[in-house]
């Protein structure tokens, strides 16, 4: 019997999909509300695969499948998540997700997808890299802080008032970013930024 981990912050969704997985003959040995809780049960509990919601308070779904594939690389991660945009499914595989799950998707979706990650392997659709990897190292000290303000959510108008510098620069900075990242807009580059680890969640809390 396969042995799953579910990390969803949503009591009543994470409840609903444990529920539909144990009448589907799935054994749910463990649940997690944040990033943090999810690494931490991974190694603790060593299941076969984990349910992993992307945007959690703390640490975010990304950045915590890249630690549990660090930490236990025989544990397969499935993600759900709201998107479909292709840089989420190149962050997604960069930080080692097996495959995802659109959360519009019926639970039978889920179902299919869970036996074939673990039948075999990974499901996930692999965006080529365009990005060398170390394509990141030639960011200016200027970007990465307007990347991480970026991050935080914050309009153009708010990050060049709290870095003093004109609205005009700040866009200026962001083109730079987009063609060094091999991006096209911001929600790509701090997706790419979150997976290259220039810019961690904490830093990327609203403020």
């Amino acid at each position: 019997m396969t042995r799953l981990l579910l990390v969803e912050d949503h009591v009543l969704v994470r409840q609903s999909i444990r529920a539909f997985l144990e009448g589907e003959a799935f054994e749910v040995v463990g649940e997690a509300s944040t990033g943090y809780e999810a690494v931490q049960l991974a190694v603790e509990l060593q299941p076969d695969l984990i349910i992993m919601d992307l945007h959690l308070p703390e640490m975010s779904g990304i950045e915590a499948t890249r630690r549990i594939r660090r930490e236990c690389p025989d544990v397969r991660v499935i993600a759900l998540t709201a998107y479909n945009e292709k840089a989420y499914q190149r962050a997604l595989h960069e930080a080692g997700a097996d495959g995802f799950v659109l959360k519009t998707a019926e639970f039978s979706e889920l179902v299919q997808v869970i036996r074939q990650v673990m039948e075999n392997g990974t499901t996930m659709h692999v965006v080529p890299r365009t990005v060398p990897i170390d394509s990141h190292n030639s960011l200016t000290d200027r970007e990465v802080e307007v990347l991480v303000c970026a991050a935080r959510g914050w309009p153009n108008k708010q990050i060049a008032q709290h870095l003093e510098i004109s609205d005009r620069t700040v866009q200026v900075h962001l083109q730079s970013i987009y063609q060094k990242l091999d991006v096209t807009n911001r929600t790509e580059a701090v997706l790419r930024a979150l997976v290259l680890g220039i810019v961690h969640p904490l830093e990327g809390a609203a403020e």
